[in-house]
C-alpha cells in the first residue's frame, strides 16, 4: 500500500485549499482572512505607507491563489503565503532602488579604469565606497557580518551561508534589510547636506 506525502499545512487551510483547488473559489477568502495580516504588518516595514501595504498584500494573495495547484501542503500555507511576500518585497525593493545596488555593488568590484574616469572621479568614488563602508560598520552586526562578507570580501551567498551557519532564505533576508536600512541612512544624509 502506497503511503502519501505527510501533509505539514494546518488541516483547516489544507481542506479550505482543497476546496478551492475543486472550484469553490470563495473558500480562498476564507484564507485571505486567516493570513492578511500577518503579510500586511511584512508589508508595512518594508513600504511605510498603508496603501502601498494594502495593495502589496492583495498582490500576494493574487499570487499565491494563481499558484494554489503548487502547493503540495509540505510546510505551513502562512510559511509558503510569507516566502512569496518575502520575494515580491525584495524582486521591487531591487526594481525601485538600483542606486543602493549599484552602489553596494561598486564597493565590491575593482575600480576599473575607463577612459572618462579622471582623478576626480576616482576621488568622489573613494569617498562614496569609505562612506558606505562606515555607514556598513554602525549597522547591527546581524545585518552588518553578511553585507561585509558578500561584498567586501566577495564570499558568495553560498559560502556566507555555511560561515555564519544561516539558511540562505534568512542570509538573503538579513542582507534585504541591511541594504534598505543603509538606503535610509543615505537618504537622510543627502537631506541633511542639502540644508
Amino acid at each position: 500500500m502506497k503511503h502519501p506525502e505527510p501533509i505539514v499545512c494546518d488541516p483547516a487551510d489544507w481542506a479550505c485549499i482543497q476546496k478551492v483547488l475543486a472550484g469553490d473559489y470563495d473558500s480562498f477568502e476564507e484564507l485571505v482572512l486567516r493570513y492578511e495580516t500577518l503579510v500586511y504588518s511584512q508589508a508595512r516595514k518594508a513600504f511605510r505607507n498603508e496603501t502601498e501595504a494594502e495593495d502589496f498584500t492583495q498582490d500576494v494573495f493574487l499570487k499565491a491563489f494563481e499558484g494554489l495547484s503548487t502547493f503540495k501542503g509540505r510546510a505551513k500555507f502562512s510559511t509558503w503565503v510569507f516566502s512569496i511576500a518575502r520575494n515580491e518585497i525584495i524582486r521591487r525593493y531591487r526594481k525601485d532602488h538600483p542606486e543602493i545596488e549599484a552602489s553596494l555593488e561598486g564597493v565590491s568590484a575593482e575600480s576599473s579604469p575607463d577612459s572618462s574616469s579622471t582623478q576626480e572621479s576616482n576621488l568622489m568614488e573613494k569617498e562614496t565606497n569609505e562612506k558606505i563602508r562606515s555607514l556598513v560598520d554602525k549597522l547591527p552586526e546581524l545585518y552588518r557580518k553578511p553585507i561585509s562578507l558578500h561584498y567586501f570580501e566577495n564570499m558568495s551567498y553560498k559560502d556566507i551561508s555555511e560561515n555564519l551557519n544561516l539558511k540562505m532564505n534568512t542570509l538573503k533576508s538579513y542582507i534585504f534589510r541591511g541594504k534598505e536600512i543603509l538606503r535610509e541612512w543615505l537618504k537622510k544624509e543627502n537631506e541633511t547636506g542639502k540644508d
